[in-house]
């Protein structure tokens, strides 16, 4: 079983984040995870950092950022079932 650290995907998420000048979505998954108390709360809030970076239609964001955003949103879907 592969494990997969949540917190350090989303790490590298807001990282590229702010390479591609997207200071808002980045400073928003820093956020969840700095300022939630439980775990919970935290995948909570970087779950809805991610999907709206995912519905946003105007920016354009590279296949990497997509990529990294696709599958940390899944898995944090899995890990609040």
């Amino acid at each position: 079983m592969v494990n997969f650290d949540h917190y350090k995907e989303a790490e590298e998420l807001a990282e590229e984040l702010r390479k591609e000048k997207m200071e808002s979505f980045a400073d928003g998954i820093i956020k969840a995870m700095e300022e939630g108390s439980t775990g919970t709360e935290i995948f909570m809030a970087l779950r809805w950092n991610v999907e709206n970076l995912l519905k946003t239609k105007e920016l354009s964001y590279s296949k990497n950022i997509k990529d990294k955003a696709d599958r940390l949103f899944r898995e944090l879907d899995k890990a609040l079932q």
